[in-house]
């Protein structure tokens, strides 16, 4: 394998020229008053303040401390700093104040500002403009480390891209002597391989890397969902070929495989057999997949375990109600409810929000409160009856209330996250990506309504739920489903 990728460019292809930063009007987000005392003498104690920002999410946190340092001169003259800047608005997913940070370094730009810039891109949906940076820093003379190879793969995530870059990003680790010897790079090799469905290059990869560390195994082992035969053999040969004892997370992962491949049986055999207590999560895995699967004998024992692991938390209920209502066992969902209001336990609120202009827009499902709610609902009515021309088909066994199904839809088309869609593009440039942010899991009528819209409207559509990223393009998802 090597010997004929050794053969391949150094250099990404040619890409299109990367388009200019949208420029947006900077309007703040109001955020605290926070007493900083940044000395002049000090840039190490801002650099430390960002990163804790970063690590924290905090982004009104990380605007305080920006706002102190334009009283400074660090942000022109230590590199250190600019880059904790950048890095925290990377991580807060605000990818402009990002970029105009990246701008404004010029002078000072190193590998970690290319590096943590086209991490930043990549990972918020921007993989195109992710490489298209990463060229410009090859040509630059600079040469790309671990971090910077493992954002290269991760912007060949998407299909598209792929096949134009994978082999080159491939090509750059094997002549940077990263080959086998860097567990990070290997992971996001195997990540790049496997979401493209070349599971025998990521094998070669796994094959390769001469320390498998319990987050490669666990790579190799979810990333074959659907391919349980294969699952099964990677979790076999980690104890008879190579002596590792599983932990609790592969025997979790596996459980997860069996689990979303439908084999909800064997799932909870699997459990049994299992030298270790199943935790809440193994249980809650399994009776997720016992709604999709719609098997309500199992889903009743997962969700009694979850109870009795964790009595506070509302998941196992909300799963059980879901359940009940999909088979119209509309006592049984009322029997559920009580005992949730016996518990004074409540299911989170679901929220959506889009940040527009430096300003965050929050909906809640059925939400009226907006300015431009009349348009937004406007929008969202219009796009519905396109999509459905297209074959869309709103999943009304997720309602969980007896009702018709026109209520139904109704109640479908009022979620948070096809709101904020539509506000996003009433109100967002044709040549920028949709994000939207949900505190919970999309619901799969969302998640296939949103495919719908992105392929309708041309639109790349980027939805950050409680569990994953998805990026919606041309009618799919970069989630495979899973999810």
């Amino acid at each position: 394998m090597a010997s004929t990728l050794t053969a391949l460019p150094a250099r990404l292809p040619q890409l299109p020229p990367r388009p200019p930063p949208l420029q947006t009007p900077h309007r703040n987000l109001n955020p605290p008053t926070v007493n900083l005392a940044l000395s002049s003498g000090q840039p190490s104690e801002a650099a430390s303040l960002l990163a804790a920002a970063a690590r924290a999410g905090d982004l009104g946190l990380g605007r305080a401390l920006h706002r102190r340092l334009l009283r400074t001169e660090f942000l022109d003259t230590d590199a250190v700093v600019a880059n904790s800047l950048l890095t925290m608005y990377s991580k807060c997913g605000h990818v402009c104040a990002a970029h105009r940070v990246f701008d404004g370094m010029r002078g000072l730009r190193d590998l970690v500002t290319w590096t943590a810039m086209a991490f930043c891109l990549a990972r918020n949906g921007q993989e195109h403009e992710a490489l298209s940076l990463i060229g410009e820093m090859l040509e630059s003379g600079l040469r790309p480390n671990a971090f910077t190879l493992c954002a290269a793969a991760r912007a060949c995530f998407p299909r598209e891209l792929f096949g134009l870059a994978g082999g080159v990003v491939l090509g750059l680790v094997l002549k940077t002597g990263f080959w086998a010897a860097d567990v990070s790079v290997g992971c996001a090799l195997i990540d790049m391989f496997a979401r493209n469905r070349d599971l025998v290059t990521a094998r070669k990869v796994f094959n390769g890397l001469i320390e498998r560390t319990v987050v490669v195994w666990t790579l190799m082992i979810t990333r074959h969902v659907g391919l349980v035969k294969e699952g099964k053999e990677h979790f076999k040969s980690m104890q008879k070929d190579h002596g590792l004892i599983p932990r609790m997370e592969h025997y979790a992962c596996m459980v997860d495989l069996l689990a979303r491949s439908g084999l909800v049986q064997e799932a909870l055999e699997f459990i049994y057999e299992m030298p270790y207590k199943a935790d809440a999560v193994v249980w809650k895995t399994l009776l997720g997949a016992c709604r999709t699967y719609k098997n309500i004998e199992i889903g009743e024992i997962a969700a009694n375990h979850v109870i009795d692991l964790d009595p506070q938390d509302p998941a196992p209920y909300v799963l059980l109600s879901n359940l009940y209502s999909q088979a119209g066992l509309w006592d049984e969902v009322a029997r559920v409810r009580s005992l949730m209001r016996d518990k004074n336990l409540s299911k989170e609120i679901g929220l959506s929000w889009i940040d527009v202009g430096n300003t965050i827009h929050e909906f809640r499902a059925g939400d009226t409160s907006h300015p431009q709610a009349q348009e937004i609902y406007g929008k969202l009515f219009a796009l519905i009856r396109e999509i459905k021309d297209m074959g869309y088909v709103p999943d009304t066994s997720i309602v969980l209330h007896d009702m018709s199904d026109e209520l139904k839809e109704q109640c479908l088309l009022q979620h948070s996250e096809k709101i904020a869609v539509a506000f996003g593009l009433i109100t967002t440039s044709a040549r920028e990506p949709i994000r939207i942010f949900k505190n919970l899991r999309v619901c799969a009528d969302c998640h296939s309504a949103i495919k719908y819209i992105s392929k309708s409207t041309g639109r790349a559509i980027i939805l950050r739920d409680s569990n994953r990223f998805h990026r919606m393009k041309d009618g799919k998802c970069s989630c495979g489903e899973y999810w």
